[in-house]
């Protein structure tokens, strides 16, 4: 039997098709190829929370305050759009953060998403890395750095179950081939989201519950029929408002009460519709945790971001 999609989720299942073909140029890199650290930055940012990546339902939350941002007065690749292949090492970006200053270069932007061959344009160039890229690099080294100021490391068998939640798999090969990547690239940046999660996790005040699964569509003809499943589905959502010793609600007030008045529901039976209205009732629930979950996280966030400043070399898009 099929499952009702739960509305209003977004899948967090990064599309299957990357562009990477030599000709493409960096631009198709930033549309396509940049699917798996934008991924990663979805976690870094909270904009979901289960955060493999589940979705946030019902609302989302805004990116969490860049660095402070300053052009820089001359550069290298001022008046560029493209590089040759002795520029890969110039300097794209800047960022301070506790004292130190640390440079991010064309390569190192490219390489974050993908790969230098299969970005490359057909002249031999590439294209210039958005100033996006620095500001997610930032991002992301701050908050790695804060993980390991507190000791909050992903371990390897961490960093595999993070592929498998997010990506579908935890085979780095195939991962790497899918997105035009190194293999020792994606271990590296499964590592550090797995780090950042479990960062997530550490200082995050609100736990975020498990996402409760719709139940299954009736057979037709059945859609009103009472069944002991649906009762089971049912009275396992309602938690300490039932009282199945005695076979009745445990109290009279309760969110799951009030929206399952009009319906008869007892430890053998209850209806498809009981089921549906018990789902929506427990999702509203898990939405509004979710929502707390990620202000918290993003308020963390914001709290080391404000600290750093960033200096760029360019504003390409």
């Amino acid at each position: 039997m099929s499952r009702h999609s739960a509305q209003g989720a977004a899948s967090n299942q990064p599309s299957s098709r990357v562009a990477g073909k030599r000709n493409s140029g960096r631009r198709a890199q930033n549309s396509g190829q940049g699917a798996l650290v934008r991924t990663i930055i979805l976690l870094v940012v909270a904009l979901a929370a289960g955060f493999g990546l589940g979705a946030l339902v019902f609302s989302r939350t805004p990116l969490p305050e860049a660095p402070h941002v300053a052009m820089g007065k001359s550069s290298a690749l001022a008046g560029k759009c493209t590089v040759t292949a002795d520029e890969l090492d110039a300097v794209l970006g800047t960022y301070d953060y506790n004292g130190s200053t640390t440079n991010v270069t064309v390569r190192q932007a490219i390489e974050e998403s993908s790969s230098l061959e299969a970005v490359q344009n057909e002249d031999g160039t590439y294209e210039l890395p958005s100033s996006d890229a620095v500001l997610s690099i930032a991002r992301n080294n701050i908050l790695l750095q804060e993980a390991a100021a507190r000791n909050v490391l992903a371990t390897e068998d961490e960093a595999l179950a993070y592929a498998r939640d997010t990506l579908g798999t935890d085979d780095y090969a195939t991962i790497a081939s899918s997105y035009h990547m190194s293999a020792d690239k994606v271990k590296e940046q499964m590592q550090s989201a797995a780090t950042i999660r479990k960062l997530k996790e550490s200082v995050v005040a609100t736990k975020p519950g498990a996402q409760p699964q719709p139940p299954e569509s009736p057979e037709e003809g059945k859609e009103d029929e009472p069944s002991e499943e649906y009762a089971a589905y049912v009275i396992g959502l309602l938690g300490d408002e039932w009282d199945s010793n005695a076979n009745t609600w445990a109290r009279d007030n309760g969110a799951f009460r009030e929206a399952l008045t009009d319906y008869t529901i007892s430890n053998d039976a209850a209806t498809c519709s009981a089921a549906q209205a018990a789902y929506y009732v427990a999702y509203t629930q898990y939405a509004a945790t979710e929502q707390q979950v990620s202000k918290e996280w993003t308020t963390f966030v914001n709290e080391l971001l404000s600290q750093a400043t960033v200096q760029l070399s360019s504003l390409v898009a």
